[in-house]
């Protein structure tokens, strides 16, 4: 007896599925769609009626892992302080880095060189910097020396956070037996030296 027939959505998100795990086990450039096309049980024609291309399936796939990261770490927690804000945060991007090996090679790893590619990592870029600064808005006063206006303020502080989370999480990659507490606590000792100046209340709190 014949299995069920799947419908389109059906069949696109297992042809996800399938390139999700070739592209975690062989990269970019050593993932071939025929492989995804087996593993998909589906003919490379057919994979070709959902994606125009390797890079489009890339695409996709990139996309999504960005979507999943930013989610990962943007929960609103409003009774949080400053340092308790950074630290959550952080925590929770390294744990979905951790829990994501395809995510962390993707965003992570060396991308691809292709424009398109190059785009959507671009876009996940600026995304996640409206983000953090959306979360450094909610810092009632930051005490700073610079004559900015706040907007611009929490968009540049959010920028250099973003810089200094991508090149730890690229190093880790390189160095998986350092553990992820240890990579969280590098990262908040190096962004809290200069936030917690910052953000200092003027009576002393945080």
């Amino acid at each position: 007896m014949s299995g069920k027939r799947l419908t389109r959505a059906e069949r696109r998100e297992r042809i996800l599925a399938a390139a999700a795990e070739v592209f975690a086990e062989a990269g970019y450039e050593g993932a071939a769609l025929r492989e995804v096309a087996s593993r998909a049980q589906i003919t490379t024609p057919v994979l070709y009626d959902h994606f125009t291309a390797k890079a489009d399936l890339y695409a996709t796939l990139l996309d999504r892992e960005i979507t999943g990261l930013i989610e990962s770490w943007s929960a609103q927690a409003e009774t949080e302080t400053a340092f308790e804000l950074l630290h959550s945060r952080v925590t929770a991007i390294y744990a979905w880095i951790e829990n994501n090996e395809l995510g962390w090679r993707m965003i992570f790893g060396e991308p691809p060189r292709t424009p398109d590619l190059a785009e959507v990592h671009a876009r996940g870029q600026q995304r996640a910097t409206a983000q953090l600064a959306g979360l450094l808005a909610r810092v009632p006063r930051l005490d700073l020396t610079a004559d900015i206006d706040r907007e611009r303020a929490d968009e540049v502080l959010a920028e250099a956070a973003k810089s200094a989370l991508n090149a730890i999480a690229t190093w880790w990659w390189r160095n998986r037996d350092v553990p992820r507490e240890q990579v969280v606590a590098l990262t908040v000792d190096l962004l809290w030296r200069g936030l917690a100046q910052i953000t200092a209340d003027p009576q002393g709190r945080q």
